[in-house]
């Protein structure tokens, strides 16, 4: 079996993105201090598209980031980590995708998620709807649009200031938010374009616990903007569906932590401006994850006897084991269907 290590995948990447079909781009690629062969092998491309730029110490993805936007002379911005890879078309399909879009943006694409030896095992496939959708989305204290393959307006982004670093490894999900909130729209390219690497010193895996803490921190920022600081906690626990939920609701009451939910959507809809349309999309969004429970306990009047079976009964992703078994099996079965899959094809 091959051994992979960071600069084979650094290879891969580069190579990926100068075998793209859309050929007009500046590719810059960003040096945070390596310690490897990376600054050698990237010299040893002649193309005249890379631009190589070298941090003379470490500073983190989400400063590098914020050092790219303010070197780029392009108007739509791509990112790519190092371990993962584009397949030829990712460029010309998301910049055709904002073109015939001026709402959108960012966006990404579908991806495969592949691992350390460059196999494919399992796949990520999504939609958003409308404006209400994406907004649906990040209410839920979810990401969107994936980070991995992301595309979005430079000017935009930058007089919105860019990333922020304090939020890393989260800084995507809070800029998310800040597009949102300045009304710039989300889509996704509905194509294969990305491989995105899982291995164990991957970000999300190293700093899983700050990212999860920064992202909790990021959506209770913004959900306090349409509910209040005091609720924006409880409400964060609802729409992520932790645990804290249902301490929060022994000292609040259950019907009053549940009905602060519609009047946060209605609030939403109000400061976002958010047609008739788009607001049945952030409803139906927020409700399909949450369950008919949920809907039923914050629009109608029901006593604690009938509420809490109603919320096990209809929204059974509150209550942890179910959550836990539900995100194994998600986690899992595309995995198996993959491994499957390839011992049919050997």
């Amino acid at each position: 079996m091959t051994v992979y290590n960071g600069v084979d995948y650094l290879r891969e990447a580069i190579e990926g993105v100068l075998e793209q079909t859309l050929e007009d781009f500046e590719f810059l690629i960003i040096d945070d201090a390596s310690t490897d062969d990376s600054v050698a092998l990237i010299r040893s491309y002649p193309d005249r598209r890379i631009r190589l730029v070298l941090n003379e110490e470490n500073i983190g993805q989400a400063a590098s980031l914020n050092k790219g936007l303010s070197l780029a002379r392009g108007r739509y911005i791509a990112r790519l980590d190092q371990d993962d890879a584009c397949l030829p078309a990712r460029l010309r399909e998301q910049v055709r995708l904002h073109e015939a879009h001026p709402d959108v943006t960012v966006s990404c694409t579908w991806e495969y998620t592949i691992d350390s030896s460059g196999r494919r095992v399992r796949e990520w496939k999504a939609g958003i709807d409308d404006f209400g959708g994406y907004v649906g989305m990040l209410a839920l204290g979810l990401v969107p649009v994936w980070h991995p393959s992301a595309m979005f307006h430079r000017e935009t982004v930058l007089e919105l200031g860019g990333y922020d670093p304090s939020f890393a490894p989260a800084e995507d999900y809070e800029l998310w938010w800040r597009i949102a909130m300045a009304r710039g729209n989300g889509a996704i390219v509905p194509q294969f374009l990305v491989l995105q690497r899982v291995h164990g010193a991957r970000q999300s895996v190293t700093r899983r616990s700050i990212q999860e803490a920064n992202t909790r921190r990021a959506h209770e920022k913004f959900i306090g903007e349409f509910s209040g600081p005091a609720d924006a906690e409880v409400l964060g626990f609802l729409l992520r569906m932790e645990t804290g939920f249902w301490k929060a609701c022994r000292s609040r009451g259950l019907s009053r932590t549940l009905k602060g939910l519609p009047a946060m959507l209605d609030s939403v809809v109000r400061k976002l401006e958010l047609s008739k349309a788009e607001a049945t999309s952030l409803r139906r969004t927020i409700y399909r994850r949450l369950g008919p429970g949920v809907r039923l306990g914050a629009e109608a009047s029901l006593p604690a006897l009938f509420l809490y079976p109603a919320l096990v009964g209809l929204s059974p992703m509150l209550v942890s084991p179910f959550r836990r078994a539900a995100a194994f099996l998600k986690r899992t079965l595309p995995e198996l269907r993959y491994r499957f899959l390839s011992k049919q094809g050997s």
